[in-house]
């Protein structure tokens, strides 16, 4: 009974041992076809990936020629130069001009080339230049255009800028006033730096003169309190370096004080506003006393030759 069992079990296995071989063999495993479409997506990828190393080596020739010192075409014209912060006590020297048909402007201090700018829209350029020293510097520009092949103009003027970082020192400044007067006001005079500013304070009250160009300066009207004024002095130069002195200017004011109590300024001049009434206040006895005796020698003189 077993041994027919098994004997079945055998013949089912190889029927569908069969059947699976049979099926396999009707099935027909199709390999994959490359088709026009993707065809045409390789050879545009190729085109794509060709014309990249093209523009990556004419990106690279480009900067190598860009770089390149422009060469010198005479025959355009030289910029502009409209600005140059002339003198200053800062660090920044501003350069501004024109420069027409060209792309950019290159910058020359004292016959070195430090840097360069984008001209704009309406031809016109701007450059901030940080000085790391005190002193005078010559600057100039050129004009350049072109890519990548550029070219470079003719330079412009050259214009002066002066740093200054040096205040003035107070053995420069000089000065001289009257320490007493009977008058509300009083006068300073002196010498400074040229073209420098000198200022006269006392509380809010400020005055102000500019010295000439040989340094010297004098301040009239400047108002005085009853009693003892304490002013400071303050010298500014061109750049606007400045500089308060220790020592202080002090006039005592008096209106019941004598004239003859005034320091002067200039030889015998009284240091007082409405110095000429000073003058004539202080002699008018005098001053009769020699017309009286003018008049009496005339008319002895005209009395005498009318009796010879």
């Amino acid at each position: 009974m077993a041994k027919k069992k098994n004997t079945k079990n055998a013949a089912q296995t190889k029927v569908a041992k069969q059947q699976s071989e049979d099926m396999r063999s009707k099935v027909e495993i199709k390999q994959p076809v490359r088709n026009s479409q993707e065809k045409m997506s390789r050879l545009v990828g190729s085109i794509f990936i060709g014309l990249g190393v093209l523009l990556v080596a004419f990106g690279i020739y480009s900067f190598i020629r860009f770089r390149e010192e422009p060469a010198l075409d005479i025959e355009l014209e030289a910029p502009v130069l409209s600005e140059v912060t002339a003198l200053t006590s800062g660090d920044t020297v501003i350069v501004r001009g024109t420069a027409e048909g060209f792309d950019d402007v290159f910058i020359y201090v004292n016959d070195v080339k430090i840097g360069s700018t984008k001209v704009d829209g309406e031809n016109e350029f701007q450059y901030e230049y940080t000085v790391e020293s005190e002193g005078d510097y010559a600057v100039n520009v050129a004009g350049v255009k072109g890519f990548p092949n550029r070219v470079i103009g003719p330079r412009s003027e050259i214009k002066m800028a002066k740093v200054d970082w040096t205040p003035p020192s107070e053995d420069s400044v000089s000065f001289k006033y009257g320490e007493e007067t009977n008058k509300d006001t009083f006068i300073i005079a002196g010498t400074a730096e040229p073209l420098s500013t000198i200022t006269v304070k006392r509380g809010i009250l400020s005055y102000d003169v500019l010295s000439n160009a040989e340094g010297e300066f004098r301040l009239e009207g400047v108002e005085l309190e009853e009693g003892r004024n304490v002013f400071t002095i303050a010298v500014k130069d061109e750049a606007g370096n400045e500089i308060t002195l220790e020592e202080k200017i002090r006039v005592t004011y008096s209106p019941t004080g004598s004239v003859n109590g005034d320091a002067v300024v200039d030889g015998n001049i009284p240091q007082a506003s409405g110095e000429l009434d000073a003058l004539l206040g202080n002699n008018l006895m005098l001053i009769f006393g020699l017309l009286a005796l003018v008049a009496f020698g005339s008319s002895f003189s005209v009395m005498y030759f009318k009796k010879s």
